[in-house]
């Protein structure tokens, strides 16, 4: 089989329309249900579509490709403003539509962004107060040298009876930690003797404590800030040139379509 310039544009053009309407109904079905008023729905359904951006792009590169042919072929039919016009209106509507979700989403993740830091600087304080709460416990125990010797020896029976539990043996990590509690638990008793190595102590573990949290506090942070400045540079960048595609066919294409100079006939 010979395969003609009018074959090829028959195919081009085909494969276009079938592209650019599955992309349309695809974005369709991804804007159900709309829900404007919620920012990580703005967000998700604004990469989505950026991400797919490209493919209508081809579905009209294809088009124009496809009536490019059919043009230059001798004794084919002159251009129909009906079909190709409205193809290239919805290019310049795709184009602005790209254009206005830069700015929004912009402030989407700015927004986002911001909330979540406050949800970690509550978090962060909340948890200071968890740490201040756990200092003064550790140190009314600590004035009750009668309490915390009663610890010691029921952790000291169930070690000496090799982690046996009213019948229950208890497994190698279950055994350890009771060792360990029954480790710190002797040096706050040890501390209870000497009020001063106590506030001591008690301080530095303040100080320690409070000193991991602001550190993962500090990361999540930063963590936060990197992954809205890789959404924001990643996603504005690719609709912005998307934008830029999309409103050079379309115009280009309205203006050849509305003014363009009529075909000349084949000699």
């Amino acid at each position: 089989m010979k395969i003609t310039t009018t074959f090829t544009s028959l195919a081009l053009k085909l494969v276009g329309v079938i592209i650019l309407v599955s992309a349309l109904i695809d974005y369709l079905f991804l804007a159900i249900p709309l829900q404007l008023s919620n920012r990580n729905w703005q967000i998700d359904f604004t990469n989505t579509i950026v991400d797919r951006g490209v493919v209508p792009l081809l579905a009209v590169s294809l088009l124009v490709l496809g009536w490019w042919i059919t043009d230059n072929t001798p004794n084919s039919a002159p251009p129909s403003k009906a079909v190709r016009l409205p193809v290239f209106i919805i290019s310049s509507l795709l184009g602005l539509l790209f254009l206005l979700l830069v700015p929004i989403h912009l402030s989407n993740i700015s927004n986002v962004s911001a909330q979540f830091i406050q949800e970690i600087d509550q978090r962060a304080s909340a948890q200071e107060e968890e740490i201040q709460g756990f200092i003064e416990q550790l140190d009314a125990i600590a004035r009750n040298p009668e309490q915390i010797q009663s610890e010691i020896e029921q952790r000291n029976q169930v070690i000496n009876s090799g982690g046996n539990i009213q019948g229950r043996q208890l497994n190698p990590e279950e055994l350890q930690a009771i060792t360990s509690q029954r480790d710190q638990l002797q040096e706050l008793l040890t501390l209870s003797q000497s009020p001063s190595d106590l506030e001591t102590r008690l301080e530095e573990t303040r100080t320690r404590l409070q000193t991991e949290l602001r550190d993962l506090q500090r990361q999540e942070k930063q963590r936060a800030q990197t992954q809205a400045l890789r959404q924001t540079l990643r996603t504005g960048i690719n609709s912005f040139m998307l934008s830029v595609g999309y409103i050079v066919l379309g115009w280009l294409g309205i203006k050849n379509s509305m003014y363009g100079s009529p075909r000349k006939p084949s000699s």
